[in-house]
């Protein structure tokens, strides 16, 4: 089995209400303390997890003091292995990112910039194990629908040689979106998420805009919304056979 967690963790700022888009603006820009002890909570969090793909890392900026998040979060949880990719830079502010962290050694890693209007938005791919490999893509799209299906598409295009996939991340879109019903219809994968699992926002989850995606060849899943409150998005956790 293989416990499976994708989680956006607003780079450890710790939105839990509304108000704190206003009131934690600071930690937008800067580096404080509690920044780090929700870290430590998120660290805590994850380390029961065989894989976890994590959006919005920043990996070394000034508004995280310059300490990388990747590497401060694989030491805390203790996970052996890790790939990283950045995606968006805000000059010294923030380096944006995705992170897979795994108990299963890393064996290839692939980074892309998706295509997009925007720039900023990437797809983190690796490969565990020789003799029977699967493929952990973790993921962080656009917010406009004509950006989506050029990401959609993208994504398509990467995954489609491979047998056993599991692909994760914060969609920016519902299942009720056009965009992601045609990805869904039209690729090799089953959408392992549905419009009851709300992760976003997570004071009051009304909007199933993170998902996950794995081969039919894996077989069934189960996908639980995780109940914990370090971010703006709740957590995606998952059991599979593999």
């Amino acid at each position: 089995m293989l416990d499976f967690l994708s989680y956006n963790i607003q780079a450890g700022i710790g939105t839990v209400r509304p108000r704190d888009y206003i009131m934690r603006a600071h930690r937008q820009v800067m580096s404080v303390r509690p920044k780090t002890d929700n870290l430590d909570k998120i660290a805590e969090y994850i380390r029961p997890f065989d894989v976890v793909c994590l959006q919005e890392v920043d990996l070394g900026g000034f508004r995280s003091g310059y300490v990388n998040q990747a590497n401060y979060l694989k030491e805390r949880a203790d996970f052996p292995f890790m790939a990283t990719q950045i995606n968006r830079r805000l000059g010294r502010l923030s380096l944006h990112g995705n992170i897979i962290l795994s108990r299963r050694r890393i064996d290839h890693k692939e980074s892309y910039i998706l295509p997009g209007s925007v720039t900023g938005r990437g797809l983190l791919m690796v490969r565990l194990g020789h003799d029977n490999p699967i493929v952990i893509a973790n993921t962080h799209f656009s917010l406009g629908e004509a950006d989506q299906r050029l990401q959609f598409e993208f994504i398509k295009d990467k995954l489609d040689p491979y047998d056993k996939v599991i692909l994760a991340g914060d969609f920016n879109c519902t299942p009720d979106s056009l965009v992601l019903r045609e990805f869904d219809e039209g690729c090799v994968l089953d959408m392992v998420t549905e419009d009851y699992h709300h992760a976003f926002p997570s004071w009051k989850p009304s909007k199933a805009i993170d998902h996950i995606f794995v081969s039919k060849s894996l077989g069934p899943a189960e996908c639980d919304v995780e109940g914990v409150r370090y971010s703006d998005h709740l957590p995606l956790s998952m059991r599979i056979k593999i």
